[in-house]
């Protein structure tokens, strides 16, 4: 007889997080992020922003590389049109977003919310839409 070992390799949710500021001190954003740890184990994080005066509503997709240890962020936004270096602070993130040329570089700060759960449903799925949009033929 012979006996396979199953392993399932869930992910893990660590952190769901939604932030609210500016880039430059007058453009509005809305920021989530979503940390989780992968079954291998690896701890991955997920992120996407979206102008808050954009009527539209569009959410920028972002590839992210971190430092869990020195908690710093590296989000390059989907479609190579900015990059976002961010470092956790007491109530929230801060840092610099830098234009695809490197020519502008303009302050980001993020202040740290308390979502409710039908908030951060709704980010889910926006996260999932963008992901969707962005990788799916």
């Amino acid at each position: 007889m012979l006996f396979l070992s199953l392993s399932i390799n869930a992910q893990q949710i660590i952190a769901q997080e939604k932030y609210l500021g500016t880039i430059d001190g007058k453009i509005n954003i809305s920021f989530y992020l979503k940390i989780e740890e992968t079954g291998c184990p690896k701890v991955v994080a997920s992120g996407i922003y979206k102008y808050t005066d954009n009527k539209a509503g569009n959410w920028i997709l972002l590839d992210t590389t971190f430092s869990e240890k020195a908690q710093q962020y590296t989000f390059v936004e989907h479609y190579n049109t900015g990059i976002m270096l961010l470092k956790r602070d007491n109530d929230g993130l801060q840092g610099l977003w830098i234009s695809p040329d490197g020519k502008k570089q303009l302050k980001v700060s993020l202040k740290k919310l308390k979502p409710t759960k039908a908030e951060i449903d709704k980010m889910e799925d926006e996260l999932e839409k963008a992901n969707y949009n962005a990788n799916d033929c």
